[in-house]
C-alpha cells in the first residue's frame, strides 16, 4: 500500500517495529483523498484485493462495510461463499449445523433482497428484480443490457460499454444472485418434473458473469517486448538474494524463467551461483548460455561430487532378475490374490523382486532414515498377492546394506543405482559443506526433485541463499520421486515468493484453456488463507479447436496429399500429437499404418522407443505371446520366458518403471490378431527420417516436456476422466494422484504455440465449468427464412457456441463480429419449434423465459405489459414486503426437512447434465449434416473450441 511522507516531529513508533499496526501518525495515502474518491478506488478491487487490503489497514473497514458500497457484490461473495461451504461439507458426510444454517440465511436474504413475490423457479424475473433492487442504476439503463443479453445477442462484458464500471458491476453480481436462486429454488421443488432440471442456461449464463466480472478486475496485461524482461521478470531480478533467504518462483509454462534466471546471475558478476538442474542435456544447455560465475551440474552429478563410492563399485541400475541372483533366498514367496484364473499361483521371483525394487526406490527418494513396511512398500502389493510387507521390507534392507558396502555378505558385486548416492548424501548430512563456496543455489525445475534431493539443498539456507524456480502445475514425474516438496511452504518457509504468469509461447486462447484446467486442482496441502486460482496470460493470436468424437485417429487428421486444397479452414495437415500413454502412441501408430494413403510418421520419442525400436519390440513381443522361440539377447522382453510372467511383472510395477513392457501388455488383442506383423511391415513404411519432413510427429507428454509446437493434438488419454469427477458445485480434483493427473493434461495443453486441439475427455471438464452452447434469437433480418416451415420470420432461433473462439487460418483474421456469431445453427421459428419443447429441456427453459420476461423476440424490446408489471411491483407497500419475509419462511429449501437429499441430488443431477450436453450437441451436429449444411461439409474433424 502506498504510504503518505511522515509528518515532521512525529517520533518512530511501535508500528514501525515488528510490522505492527500503523499508528494514527502514519496516515495512508487512501486516508488523504475524499471519501468519494476512496469508494471510487475501492470499486475496481475484487472481494478477495479488498480483504488482503484490510489486512493491511483495518481502518478502512468502515468504507467496505458501508451499506450503500457495492451491496450485491457483498451479498453475491456471501451467497456463493455459503453454499460452497455447505457443497464441501455435504460431499465430506460431515454437515455442521452452522454451515447449514448460514446457506439457508443467506439464500433467505438474497430473496428478501431481490424483492421478488416468491421462490422463483424460472428466470423470467430477473428483469424486474434488477429495476426494483435498491442501488441498481436507473429503469432503461438496466433494460438497454438486459434484454438483449436474455435474447443472447451479448455476452455479459457488454455492461461494462453501456454502463458506468461500478453499476455494471453490480448488475452482473445481482444477475449472479439470481440464478443462484432460481437454481437453488428448483433444487428443493418437490413436485419435479423439468423445473428440478439441472439446466445448461443457467450453467452458462452464471458462467458468462462471472467470467466478464473476473476480466473486469484481472490487471491489464503486459505488453509483449521480447528485448526486455517483464515487471514481474524485473521484480524478481531485483531482489538481492541473502545467505538466509529462500526465494520461491511459481514459473507457468513459457514464461521466461531461464532468461529470468540469465539476468539475475549476469546482473551479479562478482558473486557465484550453482545451478542445478533435472537432466544432464539441460545441464549442457545452461553451461553455453549462463555467465562464467555460474556453474551447472545436476542434481546426482553434485552428490557423485561429495559421496566416496566403496572401491570398484560402479553405477547402473538393478534389474528384477539382479536382485533375484543377488538376494537368491532372501526373497520372499508368495501367491496371487487376484479374482479368475491366476489366483493362489505362485509369483515368478521377478515379480517378487519387482516389489523389492519399488520399495528401495520409494525409501531412497523420501526423507527418512529407516526403512519401513508401512511407508515403503508399494499399497497395491496387499491387494493384489499375499506378501507380507514386512518380509519385503527385510528384502529391501538386506539389498540397501549391500549396495552400501558394494557387495553382498557372499562376495558378489552390487552395482550403485543413481538415487542410492544421492540418499547416502542426504543420511550423512555432508550437504552444508558442500555449497559453502557459492553465494546462492539456483535450484530449476525444482518441482522435479524428490523430497530427498530438495532436503540436501535445503539443508543449505544460512550457509548460502536459494532460488527455488519452477512450476509445480508441472510436476510429472512423480513415479521417479517428483514430489515439489521445495514448494512446501510449511515445510521450508520461504522469506520472498515471485510469480511469473505472462507467456510468450502461446496466445490468451490456449492460457485460458490452460488456466480452467489448473482451476479444477485443490488447493496444495501446505497452503494457508484464501486460495487463489492460478491464472495465466499469452500473447499474440491462437487458436483453441475440439475434436468431434473424442481423439480422431490420425488418418483422419491428415488429408491425402492431393486433397488438402479442399480441407476447411479448421482443418489440420501438419501437426504434433501428445499422449499421455506409449500404448495409446502405438495403438495409433499401427491403425494409421493399415490406411489407404497413411501419413509420414516420426517417433519424437525416448531413444529405446525410436521406429528401429519400436518396430523391434513389436516383433518380439508377437513372439512371446505366441510362444514362437527363444528372443534374442538384445531384447527388452529377454528377461520373460512366459506371457504370464510379463503381466505379473507389469502388475507388480504399477506403472513406476519401464513404460515398454506396459506398452507390450496393452497390446494383447492386437498380437492375437493373425495379420498383425503384416500391420507392423505397414508401419515400417510409414516413418520419416527427420522430423521437419513427417506429417505427424508422435509423442509422449514426458518426451514433450520443455518443447514446443507450432499445432498440437491431445489425445484422448489422459486423465482423470469426467466419469471419476465427484458430484460438486464446482468441479475440483482435490485427491493428489487426481492432481498428478491434471498436471499431465497442463503440460500437454501448453506444447502449442498457435493451434491447440483438445479432446472429448478435456472438453467435458471444461463444460462444466462454463458449459457448451447457448441458445439466441437471431437479430431482426427481412431474409430470415425458418430452416422448418421455409416461411420469412422477422426473429430465428438460433443455437451457438457459448464463447467466442478463433478460427484457424494461414494468416490471422479479425473476430466474429459478435460474442456468439462463431459457430452457429438456425433451429427455426418459435411457431415450429414450440410442439418439439419437449424433446429438449435447455431449448424448453430458454423459451419459457423469453415467455415470461416480456420481452418481445421481434422488436427486441420489453413489452408494455412487462413495463406495467414492473410499475405495480415498485408501488407495494412495506407491508406487503413483510408478509412476503413470512411466507419465504416456509419456503420448501428453507422448512425442508430432506434438504440436503435434495440438494445431494442437485450436484448428481448437474454431473450427469454436462454429458447429456454433448450428446444434445452431437445430434443436432448429425442433424445439420444431414440437412447438407454447407459449414458441415468435408472432413472437418475439428470446429472451433468454445474458449473458456
Amino acid at each position: 500500500m502506498l504510504l503518505a511522507p511522515r509528518r515532521a516531529g512525529v517520533a518512530r513508533g511501535a508500528d514501525e517495529r515488528d510490522g505492527a499496526t500503523p499508528q494514527r501518525g502514519r496516515r495512508t495515502l487512501l486516508e488523504c483523498m475524499p471519501r468519494r474518491t476512496v469508494f471510487r478506488t475501492l470499486t475496481y478491487l475484487s472481494s478477495s484485493d479488498m480483504l488482503r487490503l484490510l489486512c493491511a489497514d483495518p481502518r478502512l473497514r468502515p468504507f467496505v462495510n458501508a451499506q450503500h458500497f457495492a451491496p450485491w457484490r457483498k451479498r453475491c461473495a456471501r451467497l456463493y461463499a455459503a453454499e460452497a461451504a455447505y457443497a464441501r461439507a455435504i460431499m465430506h458426510e460431515d454437515v455442521a449445523e452452522r454451515e447449514e444454517q448460514a446457506f439457508v440465511e443467506a439464500y433467505q436474504a438474497s430473496l428478501l433482497a431481490l424483492g421478488v413475490a416468491h421462490a422463483p423457479t424460472q428466470t423470467h424475473e430477473l428483469i424486474s428484480a434488477a429495476v426494483l433492487a435498491p442501488g441498481m442504476p436507473d429503469a432503461s439503463a438496466a433494460q438497454e443490457f438486459l434484454v438483449p443479453w436474455i435474447l443472447g445477442r451479448v455476452a455479459a462484458h457488454d455492461a461494462f460499454r453501456l454502463l458506468d464500471c461500478a453499476d455494471a458491476v453490480e448488475l452482473l453480481s445481482l444477475a449472479r444472485v439470481f440464478l443462484a436462486v432460481v437454481r437453488i429454488t428448483r433444487a428443493s421443488d418437490s413436485r419435479g418434473g423439468p423445473s428440478r432440471q439441472y439446466h445448461q442456461m443457467l450453467h452458462v449464463l452464471d458462467a458468462d458473469c462471472a467470467h466478464a466480472l473476473a476480466a473486469f478486475f484481472a490487471p491489464p496485461p503486459m505488453e509483449a517486448r521480447p528485448a526486455q524482461l517483464t515487471a514481474e521478470q524485473q521484480r524478481f531480478v531485483d531482489y538481492s538474494v541473502q545467505k538466509t533467504d529462500l526465494v520461491c518462483v511459481q514459473a507457468f509454462a513459457g514464461t521466461g524463467k531461464t532468461r529470468s534466471l540469465l539476468a539475475y546471475a549476469r546482473e551479479r558478476p562478482m558473486q557465484r551461483f550453482l545451478y542445478i538442474t533435472f537432466n544432464a542435456a539441460t545441464a549442457r544447455s545452461a553451461r553455453a548460455q549462463f555467465p562464467p560465475n555460474v556453474d551447472c551440474r545436476t542434481m546426482h552429478a553434485v552428490a557423485l561430487r561429495h559421496v566416496t563410492l566403496p572401491e570398484g563399485q560402479v553405477l547402473g541400475a538393478l534389474r528384477p532378475r539382479d536382485v533375484v541372483r543377488l538376494l537368491r533366498n532372501a526373497l520372499p514367496d508368495g501367491k496371487s490374490t487376484k479374482d479368475g484364473a491366476q489366483r493362489n499361483e505362485k509369483l515368478a521371483p521377478t515379480s517378487v523382486a519387482m516389489y523389492v525394487l519399488r520399495t528401495l526406490d520409494k525409501y531412497m527418494q523420501s526423507t527418512d532414515a529407516a526403512i519401513r513396511a508401512d511407508v515403503h512398500v508399494p499399497k497395491h502389493m496387499t491387494r493384489t498377492t499375499d506378501l507380507r510387507p514386512s518380509a519385503v521390507a527385510e528384502s529391501v534392507k538386506e539389498l540397501w546394506n549391500a549396495i552400501c558396502a558394494g557387495r553382498t555378505a557372499d562376495g558378489r558385486a552390487v552395482p550403485c543405482p543413481h538415487d542410492a548416492y544421492v540418499k547416502l548424501l542426504h543420511l550423512r548430512g555432508a550437504a552444508m559443506t558442500a555449497f559453502q563456496e557459492y553465494h546462492v543455489l539456483l535450484l530449476d525445475e525444482a518441482q522435479d526433485l524428490s523430497a530427498c534431493q530438495s532436503a540436501i539443498l535445503l539443508r543449505a539456507r544460512g550457509h548460502c541463499g536459494i532460488i527455488v524456480v519452477g512450476d509445480v502445475h508441472q510436476k510429472i514425474y512423480g513415479f521417479r520421486g517428483g514430489s515439489a516438496a521445495a514448494f512446501h511452504a510449511k515445510r521450508y518457509p520461504p522469506s520472498m515468493q515471485f510469480a511469473l504468469t505472462k507467456s510468450f509461447r502461446f496466445g490468451p486462447q490456449v492460457a485460458q484453456v490452460a488456466s480452467s484446467i489448473l482451476g479444477l486442482k485443490a488447493p496444495p496441502p501446505w497452503h494457508t488463507g484464501e486460495w487463489t486460482r492460478p491464472h495465466l496470460s499469452g500473447t499474440g493470436t491462437d487458436a483453441v479447436l475440439r475434436a468431434w468424437n473424442g481423439a480422431p485417429r490420425v488418418h483422419a487428421q491428415v488429408p491425402p496429399r492431393k486433397k488438402r486444397k479442399c480441407v476447411p479452414d479448421v482443418g489440420l495437415v501438419r501437426h504434433t500429437r501428445i499422449y499421455r500413454t506409449n500404448a495409446l502412441l502405438a495403438q495409433d501408430a499401427l491403425h494409421c499404418a493399415t490406411q489407404p494413403r497413411p501419413p509420414t510418421l516420426y517417433m519424437k520419442t525416448s531413444q529405446r522407443m525410436q521406429d528401429a525400436a519400436l518396430l523391434t519390440l513389436f516383433r518380439d513381443a508377437h513372439t512371446l505371446y505366441h510362444g514362437l522361440g527363444p528372443l534374442p539377447r538384445s531384447s527388452p522382453l529377454r528377461e520373460f520366458f512366459a506371457w504370464k510372467e510379463l503381466v505379473e511383472h507389469v502388475e507388480a510395477d504399477d506403472g513406476g518403471g519401464d513404460s515398454k513392457l506396459s506398452l507390450v501388455v496393452s497390446l494383447a488383442p492386437q498380437l492375437a490378431s493373425p495379420d498383425f506383423l503384416g500391420r507392423v511391415r505397414q508401419l515400417e513404411q510409414c516413418f520419416s527420417a527427420s522430423e521437419d519432413a513427417a506429417d505427424v510427429v508422435m509423442t509422449t507428454v514426458h518426451q514433450a516436456k520443455g518443447l514446443e509446437w507450432d499445432t498440437v493434438v491431445v489425445a484422448n488419454d489422459f486423465s482423470p476422466v469426467w466419469e471419476a469427477c465427484a458430484p460438486t458445485l464446482q468441479p475440483q480434483v482435490a485427491t493428489f494422484l487426481a492432481q498428478d493427473e491434471l498436471n499431465h493434461m497442463y503440460v500437454a495443453l501448453t506444447r502449442a504455440r498457435h493451434t491447440l486441439v483438445i479432446p472429448h475427455g478435456v472438453q467435458l471438464w471444461l463444460a462444466a465449468l462454463d458449459g457448451l452452447f447457448r441458445f439466441r434469437f437471431a437479430p431482426k433480418h427481412a431474409r430470415n427464412v425458418c430452416p422448418l416451415c421455409n416461411a420469412q420470420r422477422t426473429a430465428l432461433l438460433q443455437r451457438c457456441s457459448s464463447r467466442m473462439p478463433f478460427r484457424v487460418m494461414s494468416t490471422p483474421v479479425p473476430c466474429p463480429p459478435g460474442e456468439f456469431d462463431a459457430f452457429v445453427e438456425a433451429l427455426g421459428c418459435l411457431a415450429c419449434l414450440r410442439p418439439r419443447l419437449d424433446a429438449d429441456p435447455d431449448l424448453e427453459d430458454f423459451v419459457r423465459w423469453i415467455d415470461g420476461s416480456g420481452v418481445s423476440t421481434a422488436s427486441g424490446k420489453l413489452s408494455a405489459a412487462a413495463k406495467l408489471r414492473t410499475t405495480r411491483k415498485a408501488a407495494r407497500t412495506r407491508e406487503v414486503e413483510s408478509r412476503r419475509a413470512a411466507r419465504f419462511a416456509k419456503l420448501p429449501f428453507v422448512a425442508s426437512e430432506n434438504r440436503r437429499t435434495l440438494y445431494r441430488s442437485m450436484l448428481e443431477e448437474k454431473k450427469l447434465a454436462v454429458v447429456q450436453w454433448f450428446a444434445a450437441e452431437r445430434a443436432w451436429i448429425r442433424e445439420a449434416r444431414a440437412d447438407g449444411d454447407q459449414d458441415m461439409e468435408g472432413p472437418a474433424v475439428y470446429q472451433p473450441m468454445a474458449t473458456l
